[in-house]
């Protein structure tokens, strides 16, 4: 039976940004071609003053696994924390915006655990 995307994933990766423009796309490419599909990608961002929410915006128009809030900044263990409290994933993956995942098969290679 094939997984709507709308139930529960099996990952939740939560991503705060700010002014992240510079480490953002080798980010979020990252994410995007996993081989692994069941996960969403939270991105909360503290209202960011460069390119960041052009970037974000653009990444997440046409990928339903993406959810994009804005919040005003509060440090970033108050965005991770508002990350949690939006996340329906059976396991939680926090991945800093300068960070990105090692190769296209992390997520597969984890799942299996």
């Amino acid at each position: 039976m094939k997984k709507d995307i709308s139930d529960k994933p099996f990952f939740s990766i939560i991503t705060c940004t700010y002014n992240s423009e510079k480490f953002l796309k080798k980010n979020l490419y990252s994410v995007k071609t996993q081989t692994f599909k069941d996960f969403e990608q939270i991105i909360i961002d503290g209202k960011s003053t460069d390119k960041t929410l052009e970037i974000t915006k653009t990444y997440s128009k046409n990928n339903p696994r993406t959810k994009l809030f804005y919040r005003v900044p509060k440090g970033v263990s108050d965005a991770f924390n508002f990350g949690i409290k939006c996340s329906r994933g059976k396991f939680i993956i926090f991945l800093n915006s300068d960070d990105s995942l090692y190769d296209r098969n992390i997520l597969r290679d984890a799942s299996i655990f």
